[in-house]
């Protein structure tokens, strides 16, 4: 039976990389805030898409005027703020891709000094930090949230897993993505 005071007592990774010393544990405080800095800089990319979709929706409303129908004309303006939106999405998405496949960090986990290795210790490029821990998650989650009330409860309930998770040291704070890639988060410094 384990102790539950154990629990909290080590951060250390219990394996060693040949030459090299035991890694120290990214703390839950900085994978959070890594994962917040993502999320922020993610939101701000949606800026000029949102703004578009919200100056076309006056022309939708007006539209929707049965006494007075207007043809639905989008401007240049809405299109072009869209069209940017979804330039810079996917640029952050490439960035964030390339930024972990080739250092095992996103621009959060840079910025918090943590890294992404694998059991060996070693950078467990695209098939790990991107496909395993980001792609093949968030696409479950995409078709499990397309279940009615059932996928938002499944998709919340994956969340909150993670973030208990992140606290649980004799499971070595992996996240289900992180068991699902076979990798860790520990200090980069």
């Amino acid at each position: 039976m384990n102790d539950l005071n154990n629990v909290y007592q080590s951060t250390q990774v219990d394996y060693e990389p040949e030459g090299s010393e035991e890694m120290e544990l990214a703390s839950p405080g900085k994978r959070i805030i890594a994962y917040l800095i993502n999320c922020l800089v993610g939101a701000i990319a949606y800026i000029p898409m949102i703004w578009g979709a919200v100056s076309m929706s006056g022309s939708y409303a007006a539209a929707m005027d049965p006494e007075n129908p207007v043809a639905i004309e989008p401007s240049g303006f809405a299109l072009g703020m869209i069209g940017l939106g979804g330039i810079l999405i996917l640029a952050y998405l490439i960035f964030q891709a390339v930024l972990m496949s080739k250092t095992g960090q996103s621009l959060g986990k840079r910025i918090m000094k943590i890294k992404v290795v694998n059991e060996d210790g070693d950078n467990p490029g695209f098939a790990g930090t991107v496909a395993m821990r980001e792609i093949v998650p968030n696409l479950v989650l995409g078709v499990v949230g397309l279940i009615p009330f059932l996928g938002a409860i499944a998709q919340f309930g994956f969340w909150v897993a993670c973030l208990v998770m992140l606290f649980l040291v004799d499971r070595d704070r992996r996240t289900l993505q992180d068991m699902i890639a076979k990798t860790y988060v520990v200090d980069a410094e």
